[in-house]
């Protein structure tokens, strides 16, 4: 596996995949454009390789000495092979290496194996925001509910402290 800060050249041609999984892991995707602005300055991204395919990406946004971690996914096909993990260990480092105090996020309360996995790399859960996401209710997995009597998750927000400050 490979894994690199989002450089500009070949950005287009990675971009619609990374967007896949996008929309593949959200219950409310964001559209494309949404998604691709969250590539550039103040927000930097990364994708995951495997055999030279996207398998995964994290969007992190970092201003002054504070980081967030404002999305990350990995392909339905390449879970379980350690890849969230890299992604997370590497946005870590990079943290740690553009001084960042410390790094925020915030995961659906449901999402245990993510959890496990912010815990395991030193995530603190904070506090509880009640009614944040909305939830999968059709086949398909994506909220058509336009905002109208969706149903609602709570979303854990968590935070990462850099052990050098």
């Amino acid at each position: 596996m490979k894994l690199t800060i989002v450089p500009p050249q070949g950005f287009n041609e990675h971009i619609e995949l990374a967007h896949a999984i996008h929309q593949e892991a959200q219950v409310s995707p964001w559209k494309l454009s949404t998604f691709a602005d969250c590539f550039t300055k103040p927000y930097y991204g990364v994708f995951a390789f495997e055999n030279d395919k996207i398998v995964g990406y994290a969007i992190m946004l970092e201003v002054v000495d504070e980081a967030t971690l404002m999305d990350i996914a990995v392909d339905s096909g390449a879970r379980g092979k350690g890849i969230g993990r890299a992604l997370v260990d590497f946005v870590i480092e990079t943290s740690v290496k553009n001084a960042m105090r410390e790094m925020w996020l915030e995961v659906r309360e449901s999402n245990h194996t993510a959890i496990a996995l912010y815990e395991s790399s030193g995530f603190e859960h904070i506090e509880t925001r009640k009614n944040y996401y909305t939830v999968k209710n059709n086949d398909d997995g994506h909220d058509k509910s336009n905002g109208n009597s969706a149903q609602k998750e709570n979303a854990k927000i968590m935070k990462w402290t850099n052990p050098a400050f």
